[in-house]
């Protein structure tokens, strides 16, 4: 009975805290069989209580007629009233004090806990309803608050429940399910709560099995069945896939068309083959979303564009076209498969580039620019081999830099260390030829200052002059030979010393033909005339006197001849003039003047004979006339 009470008591006390405002208000029920306290709020009906209704036994006094009895009904009134109210006075003041629900202690009564965990529900919050259903399940069955507690389970169930299909609405399967799986098979609510998370699993098996197809759908660009599909969504029983899915299944799929769009227009730049193409595919194609299936196809393209662009550089490259190569190159994006490779490229064209420079610090560049490219890389056996032909050139070059240093001494010793230093080139280094140009004009150096000084020392024997001397510096001057630097020179100062000489020797016997000429002796003067060879100095002026003297010599043997022929075209025998003048032969002194004389008398004999030859044809026209004449006046008689 005082536990009931106790019950009864927490029961009011909670009624009475959960409002504020509110007053206490008793009222008497005129049934004389029970009276009632109720509390009632300023704003709100009234609330009965559970207070036991204490009953009062009045007997109706018996009318006995006049002001006692009447007396005595409203004294038993009073008396019973003021026993009830002094009841409810008392009543409130043992009502136990309220439960610190902050502080609550695990061994505190279950009143206290109930109403501790009733109050934590109340906030709505899931870990509170969590903890309210975690306390009902440890009440007994034959505990006198577990139906009560059952109903606040269904309740707080309910409210869970709401929270689980929340996340289900979020597109949170696995969420909502385990929310729902707190909620104990204990609960009144369980098989709803059973069969709800079955609606959501299948619900779900639909939605992506209806996905899955939608993006096999976008992956083939089958764009009208993605659509259909689309669709299929929109009967689905849920916020998630009826809304938010099927906006994002709509974006996807402008994505992916977007995509492929993007990727056929790269391609057909690509399709011209040319770098600058290519480059031009490779970033458009590197705009496709990195989201959309189409993606891995661009990317596969741009490393076969990107391969292409290397093929381009490899074959620039191979034709010495350095800066090509390295443009070409340089167009291979970073996320390319064949990025390491093209950075090689960019690295061995640059160091081609660097070395064109040809100078020792270039080449020292040059060789560092190659030096960290991979073994792995395709490149290696390329950069190694060129590194070495750089490490040769600079070897070479220092050589040559030292030669060239030596040799601006500009001395015959200078020269051939010099050339000494360029001869270490091997055959088959790059500076071979340079170094073979400069050995070349070093010999071709100190032949001409050997050739300076025998020709200086020729001059310095030609000095006096003198037959002996001009024919010792000729000797001198003739080491030189033929393709010595100052072979020309040389032979300038030999053919002026020649002629020296060749005068001085030829010079008396000129001047003896023509000592001999003007004695009339003009054969003996050809005879010594004669004697002067061709090339010689005074070879010239002795032809000059020799071919006067001949000419003297046949007009006076041809004369007679000529004579003989115009004296016989005197007589009008042209026939015997022209036989006489033939007799003068061609090459001599009067042919000219005897050819000129036989053309005019040959002309003058034609003339004769066809002047015969008219007048023949004329007599015999004549006679013939006659004849005619005569035949006919015979006829006549």
């Amino acid at each position: 009975m005082r536990r009931q009470l106790q019950e009864f008591q927490v029961r009011a006390a909670n009624r009475l805290r959960s409002g504020q405002g509110r007053k206490l208000v008793i009222r008497v029920v005129p049934n004389a069989k029970a009276s009632a306290m109720s509390v009632k709020d300023d704003d709100s009906p009234e609330i009965e209580s559970n207070v036991e209704v204490i009953q009062t036994s009045m007997a109706s006094p018996k009318k006995r007629g006049g002001l006692s009895g009447l007396w005595l009904f409203w004294l038993t009134l009073l008396l019973g009233l003021g026993g009830t109210v002094a009841g409810a006075f008392f009543w409130l003041a043992t009502i136990p004090p309220q439960a610190n629900c902050k502080n609550i202690s695990p061994i505190a009564p279950e009143t206290d806990r109930l109403f501790c965990a009733q109050q934590a529900a109340e906030t709505g919050k899931l870990d509170k309803l969590l903890e309210a259903i975690t306390f009902v399940q440890t009440l007994p069955p034959d505990h006198s608050l577990y139906s009560q507690a059952r109903g606040m389970m269904e309740e707080w169930s309910k409210s869970i429940l709401g929270f689980a299909q929340a996340k289900f609405d979020e597109g949170d399967l696995a969420g909502a399910i385990a929310i729902a799986r707190k909620i104990p098979s204990a609960s009144p609510f369980h098989p709803q709560v059973k069969e709800r998370m079955q609606q959501w699993q299948l619900e779900w098996r639909r939605g992506e099995e209806i996905s899955k197809k939608f993006h096999v759908a976008l992956k083939e660009q089958k764009w009208f069945e993605a659509s259909q599909l689309i669709q299929n969504l929109s009967a689905l029983n849920s916020p998630y896939w009826d809304d938010e899915l099927i906006e994002q299944h709509v974006d996807r799929m402008s994505l992916e068309r977007d995509a492929w769009q993007q990727l056929e227009e790269a391609r057909n730049f690509a399709d011209r083959k040319t770098s600058e193409n290519l480059a031009q595919a490779i970033a458009l194609a590197g705009k496709v979303d990195s989201k959309s299936y189409v993606k891995p196809k661009a990317q596969a393209d741009r490393n076969l564009w990107s391969q292409e662009l290397l093929k381009i550089a490899a074959e620039r490259f191979q034709k010495e076209d350095y800066d090509g190569a390295l443009t070409a190159a340089k167009l291979v994006p970073s996320d390319a498969s064949v990025y390491t490779e093209a950075q090689d490229w960019i690295k061995l064209g640059r160091s081609y580039v660097i070395a064109q420079r040809d100078n020792i610090f270039s080449f020292l560049e040059a060789k560092a620019g190659v030096r960290d490219i991979s073994p792995k890389s395709p490149l290696y056996q390329n950069a190694k081999d060129t590194a070495e032909t750089w490490a040769n050139n600079l070897q070479d070059l220092v050589h040559m830099h030292y030669a060239e240093t030596i040799a601006n001494f500009a001395q015959p010793l200078a020269f051939q260390v010099a050339i000494n230093q360029a001869s270490a080139i091997a055959p088959q280094r790059p500076g071979r030829l340079q170094a073979q140009t400069l050995i070349a004009h070093w010999r071709k150096q100190i032949q001409q200052i050997e050739d300076r000084t025998a020709l200086l020392s020729a001059t310095q024997l030609a000095t006096p002059g003198t037959l002996e001397s001009l024919k010792a510096a000729v000797t001198e001057a003739s080491k030189i030979k033929q393709g010595q630097p100052l072979r020309i020179e040389a032979q300038t100062y030999i053919a002026q010393w020649n002629k020296k000489v060749q005068t001085m020797e030829d010079q008396p016997i000129l001047d003896l033909a023509k000592g001999l000429a003007t004695q009339g002796n003009l054969k003996a003067a050809v005879e010594a005339a004669q004697k002067i060879s061709p090339g010689r100095a005074l070879y010239p002026e002795a032809q000059a006197a020799l071919t006067e003297w001949v000419t003297q010599i046949q007009t006076t043997e041809d004369m007679p001849i000529l004579d003989a022929a115009v004296a016989l075209a005197a007589e009008g025998r042209l026939t015997g003039a022209i036989n006489k003048a033939s007799e003068i032969r061609y090459g001599r002194a009067l042919y000219g003047e005897a050819q000129g004389a036989i053309a005019r008398w040959e002309a003058e004999r034609n003339a004769i004979w066809e002047a015969r030859r008219r007048a023949a044809e004329a007599e015999a026209s004549q006679t013939e006339d006659f004849s005619e004449s005569d035949f006919q006046s015979q006829d006549s008689n």
